[in-house]
Order: structure tokens, then C-alpha cells, then sequence
């Protein structure tokens, strides 16, 4: 596993463990009440959750790591790849975030619903200010669908289709291998991909977003506190 990333020059990096076995056996068997489908599910505020999103939790500690300790978490989603729901995801970058309730706003656009909830495109100001932490429950190297990114790329800002095809045609990529407890740290506008994994076995995935500031207009983000 390589620790060498620079979270602030390439927008991706792996954070050493800081969570216990029993809390990661906590998340699987809540991850086991969850039915995945192809891409993300939300994930509750579950005791156990908010217990690691805490400053003193492995989140807390991987946010203040980063010197990043005011930001607080806006969205949680849980992750798996299995032989029943083994899916892949292009290039992209994340650019849409979910919200209490639908507000137009200067900037904010393509709306639409996700598992009941309103999500919205946000514009570059907001996205600047958001990032991502991954907890892995399993082992996650290159052939079982590790996150690969593009370094750097977050510098470019909102890019087009196209613009994302381009550069990852034509720059290099890691692959962010992470092992169990480990956490990916990721810029919302790192340009990444993931892969299928290569072999049957669960690739579960608690990612918690953060911001530092609300949303303007009248938007809320949808995590309650």
C-alpha cells in the first residue's frame, strides 16, 4: 500500500488506521442489512457511525490529520462490490451533492432525486470547499476495484465530458490501495475512476463527505447534525 500521496498537491491520499477491529465489525454487520445495488446506498446515522465521525473518531482524527478540523460531514454513503452487484464507474469527477430540499440557487443546477432525496450539481465554490473521506471494511487493492485518480486534477476545476476523457487518456493515474481500516482521503474534484472487482469478494466502503460552510439561498445540506 502506498502512503506517499500529498492530499493538498494531488487531491487523493491513504490515511493509516485509527478504528478498531470491533468498530469495523460494527459497520459490517450493518453493511450486511443494506441491499446494494449497481453505485452507492445512504447509510444512517447509526450510533456506531456517529461514535467514528466524531473528532475523537477515526474520521475526526483523519480530518485533523489533514489539518482540516473544521470541516464537518454532509453526506453518508455506504459502498460494496459483490458477485451479485459488481459494477464499475468511469472517469468522473464528484460534482453533485445532496440537500434538505430543492431551493433554486445562482449556480446550482440539474436536479434530481436519489433515493428521496433532492441532489443538485453544485458550482465550483462549493466543490472547492468539498472532499471526502473513504473507510475500507476489506482489503482493497488494484483487483478488487481500488479507486484510481488522476493527481492534480482538482486543480483544473469543473470539466466537461469530454475535457474528463481527454485526461485520462493522456495522464497517468494511481491506483488508491487501502487496506482494512484504512482511509482514502479524496478532493470532490479529483478526476477518478473505479474498476469491477476481479474477484468474488466484498469491497465494502463507508464514505463520509465534508464541507466547511453552508450552502447559500436557502439550502441546507441533508445531513442532520
Amino acid at each position: 500500500m502506498s502512503h506517499l500521496l500529498d492530499f493538498e498537491q494531488d487531491g487523493v491520499a491513504i490515511l493509516p488506521s485509527s478504528v478498531s477491529n470491533a468498530d469495523i465489525e460494527t459497520l459490517r454487520s450493518e453493511f450486511s442489512q443494506l441491499e446494494f445495488k449497481a453505485g452507492a446506498r445512504p447509510f444512517a446515522l447509526t450510533a456506531s457511525v456517529r461514535r467514528l465521525i466524531a473528532p475523537s473518531g477515526c474520521f475526526g482524527q483523519a480530518l485533523a490529520a489533514l489539518g482540516l478540523g473544521k470541516h464537518f460531514p454532509v453526506r453518508v454513503l455506504a459502498f460494496d462490490k459483490t458477485p451479485q452487484s459488481n459494477w464499475n464507474l468511469g472517469w468522473h469527477q464528484d460534482r453533485v451533492i445532496a440537500v434538505k430540499a430543492r431551493q433554486d440557487a445562482d449556480g446550482f443546477s440539474n436536479w434530481t432525486v436519489k433515493n428521496g432525496r433532492p441532489h443538485v450539481e453544485a458550482p465550483l465554490e462549493t466543490l472547492n470547499r468539498l472532499l471526502s473521506l473513504r473507510l475500507h471494511l476489506d482489503e482493497c487493492g488494484r483487483s478488487n476495484g481500488a479507486l484510481r485518480a488522476i493527481c492534480g486534477s482538482f486543480r483544473l476545476g469543473k470539466l466537461r465530458d469530454a475535457e474528463v476523457r481527454n485526461l485520462a487518456a493522456t495522464k497517468p493515474s494511481v491506483f488508491c490501495e487501502a487496506g482494512i481500516g484504512e482511509i482514502v482521503a479524496m478532493k470532490a474534484l479529483t478526476v477518478h475512476a473505479s474498476s469491477p472487482s476481479e474477484q468474488p469478494l466484498h469491497r465494502r466502503v463507508l464514505h463520509v463527505d465534508y464541507c466547511d460552510a453552508g450552502l447559500p439561498d436557502g439550502l441546507e445540506w441533508a445531513l442532520d447534525p
